[in-house]
């Protein structure tokens, strides 16, 4: 999840991003223009956020005030974009990685608004999953798919894997995804998996040459360590040059997005490759019978990001991560 996911792939990385693809002057217009409605649409879903926010904000004083706390507590999912979500988000940003419960008790006493924050994230949908004592012990937990498997518990970014292409990118919801898959159609971008890390390395170098970065996440991107099974995948245009790349760690029954980065140099085309990859990325897991990618908490990740998942079909839920001992059934 290296949580490049945080997603750093040259996602739409906020507001200040957006205002810098805008500057890019692009020979092809028409490119432009549909870059520029992807900058309006993330736009307008941040301002409608913050519209909601500030609504509910101005509601829960009143309730506050008159010391109906309880009221505010609402039997509804934690979507992103509400106002939940997005005060859940402000929060888990200042904190740590499983806070004390002393911390948690401050926060709502400073702002007693934010149970209905807490009983938002306790109510998520559960979902069970297992892994292997080997496969825990091979990632650190200094590492993001460590740390994800050790304290990974509360509103996790994950998709439900689908196997057909027709049924994941089907209803209004995946418009947005369509268009953007179209766009990558139109200049021939394609994805493949890579069968070896020195092949992948090699299109990943690519990419990595292009950024200030570069050479300091060449260093972070190392060989898989012992007992890591990881899938290596890229995204090129027509003429073979790498637009994004990715890896995911196996873990038995699920899997853990834990880098994604597309080209600093070849936008808008890298973006739409990014939608591209990530589409073949979740079907030809789903197709090889993975049931869920996990990228780590929702909540901790950009607005870009978030954006990302939100139209990629991601949900925020809860895990419950068994350990089990290799070989058990």
């Amino acid at each position: 999840m290296h949580q490049v996911i945080q997603p750093q792939s040259a996602h739409i990385q906020g507001t200040v991003q957006l205002n810098r693809i805008r500057s890019v002057s692009v020979s092809m217009q028409g490119a432009v223009g549909c870059r520029q409605q992807q900058g309006e649409r993330l736009s307008m879903w941040l301002a409608a956020r913050r519209s909601a926010s500030s609504r509910e904000h101005r509601r829960a004083d009143l309730v506050r005030r008159d010391g109906r706390v309880d009221r505010l507590v609402q039997r509804r999912e934690l979507r992103y974009g509400s106002w939940e979500f997005h005060a859940a988000s402000d929060l888990a940003r200042r904190l740590p990685y499983s806070p004390p419960v002393s911390v948690l008790i401050r926060s709502v006493v400073r702002d007693p608004v934010l149970i209905r924050v807490f009983v938002a994230v306790w109510r998520l949908p559960v979902i069970d999953l297992r892994v292997t004592r080997t496969d825990a012990d091979a990632w650190s937990e200094a590492s993001a798919v460590g740390r994800m498997i050790s304290s990974g518990r509360r509103a996790q970014a994950v998709l439900e894997l689908p196997d057909v292409e027709e049924h994941y990118l089907a209803g209004r919801p995946k418009q947005a995804l369509r268009t953007n898959l179209r766009h990558a159609r139109e200049l021939g971008v394609t994805s493949h998996r890579i069968p070896t890390y020195e092949a992948w390395f090699e299109a990943v170098s690519v990419i990595l040459n292009a950024r200030p970065d570069g050479p300091a996440m060449a260093r972070e991107i190392g060989h898989p360590g012992p007992g890591q099974q990881v899938a290596y995948y890229v995204a090129r245009d027509a003429n073979q040059t790498p637009l994004a790349f990715a890896r995911v760690a196996l873990l038995g029954e699920f899997a853990a997005l834990f880098t994604m980065l597309s080209s600093h140099d070849r936008r808008p085309n890298a973006s739409w490759a990014r939608y591209q990859l990530h589409t073949f990325i979740a079907l030809d897991l789903g197709c090889s019978g993975f049931k869920h990618l996990v990228l780590g908490s929702a909540l901790r990740d950009t607005a870009g990001n978030q954006y990302f998942q939100h139209l990629l079909g991601y949900r925020a839920r809860n895990l419950r991560l068994e350990v089990i001992e290799s070989g058990a059934t």
